[in-house]
């Protein structure tokens, strides 16, 4: 099979990293390699003592990763933290061992993690509902992330993939269930015209689902590159914030009513008062991801007077098997919104570049392990 190459890698370095499976793994300790950030712009290649799988977890081999802009503010010092820290919450991974408890899930298969590590204490972990977590900690910010060689998680936080999906398209995963979580907050239905605020990876797959459940996506945005992106991925109506009259332009394609939903991304440098101006009488806005770079500000004055309904959108909800079947199906295609490749030991460089960009979200930057 393809992986036993992995496996056998897997046998010769005996490594792997550690989330807090300190109380919920346990284990024989081995050593692993693992990328930590030590302090704001320090992330250095350490060696350290890392638990063996326990009965509940399984041990990945890490193939690829994804950096979100909160990585980076992580990296900036502008994201509360405790240093030092495994950064990166998206991964996929190939399954080299698992515990004795752990059941659906067998040595060889691909698998994504989930960017939350579940406390398996509260009332919805003890009842299995683990992605209503009360006490959820983030990968790569509350807890160790996944830039390293392995690394040992709760088989509770990892979906499996089929082979149709590549370990680059895997990492789109979170993005998709955000966007499927965005469009059931917004109460989206055939035939709604919905104003997307930011060309960026998470709104140009969220135009691509709302196309799918056949509502109208305006996307509007500062960047006439993105902008065309959007364009080939089958967005018709798209505006651009510097040179067109945005409102003008969206009552025209309204027919005079202003859209009946918005969905504001947190990161596409776009003024949230805005939203309110895009969005009909008793309309729906939704505030998709959280700004990692800066803090978001705005006049509610605006909101009030149309009588506007405001939603936060901040996880995935429960759609990541629906996220990997919409994936598989190719109902949704992320190819084009891959930019570099990072190899491992190029990581130090790449974050220091990422961090000149700003954290600008619009490429996927992707760190192959």
């Amino acid at each position: 099979m393809w992986y036993n190459e992995y496996i056998t890698a897997a046998v010769i370095l005996i490594r792997g990293t550690v989330w807090n499976c300190k109380s919920n793994c346990g284990g024989t300790v081995f050593i692993m390699k693992a990328y930590r950030i030590h302090g704001p712009h320090t992330i250095k290649l350490d060696e350290m003592d890392a638990l063996h799988v326990g009965e509940n977890c399984i041990k990945l081999k890490n193939l690829m990763c994804g950096i979100t802009p909160a990585d980076i503010a992580v990296y900036d010092g502008r994201m509360q933290t405790k240093y030092p820290i495994v950064p990166l919450r998206q991964c996929v991974g190939f399954v080299s061992e698992v515990g004795a408890n752990v059941a659906g899930i067998s040595r060889g298969q691909r698998v994504v993690a989930y960017p939350q590590a579940s406390c398996h204490a509260c009332k919805a972990c003890k009842d299995a509902h683990y992605t209503e977590c009360e006490k959820p900690r983030l990968f790569g910010v509350e807890e160790d992330g996944f830039l390293s060689d392995f690394s040992v998680v709760s088989a509770h936080d990892v979906y499996t993939i089929p082979d149709r999906i590549s370990d680059s398209e895997a990492v789109f995963i979170e993005h998709i269930a955000t966007a499927l979580n965005a469009l059931s907050r917004l109460h989206v239905e055939k035939g709604d015209q919905v104003v997307i605020m930011g060309a960026t990876v998470d709104g140009i797959i969220l135009a691509q689902l709302a196309m799918y459940y056949q509502a109208v996506p305006i996307m509007v945005d500062m960047h006439e590159q993105m902008l065309k992106l959007a364009q080939n991925a089958g967005v018709y109506f798209t505006v651009n914030a510097v040179d067109d009259n945005v409102c003008k332009k969206i009552l025209a394609l309204t027919g005079g009513h202003m859209a009946s939903a918005c969905a504001y991304l947190s990161d596409s440098q776009m003024s949230l008062q805005s939203a309110w101006d895009y969005t009909a009488v008793r309309g729906r806005v939704a505030i998709v991801g959280k700004n990692a770079m800066a803090d978001l500000n705005c006049n509610l004055n605006g909101m009030l007077e149309k009588n506007i309904n405001l939603y936060t959108v901040v996880d995935c909800g429960k759609n990541y098997s629906s996220a990997i079947n919409l994936l598989a199906n190719r109902t949704v295609t992320v190819d084009s919104l891959c930019g570099s490749t990072v190899a491992f030991n190029d990581i130090p460089s790449a974050y220091e570049q990422l961090l000149g960009d700003h954290g600008d979200s619009r490429f996927k930057t992707l760190i192959k392990i």
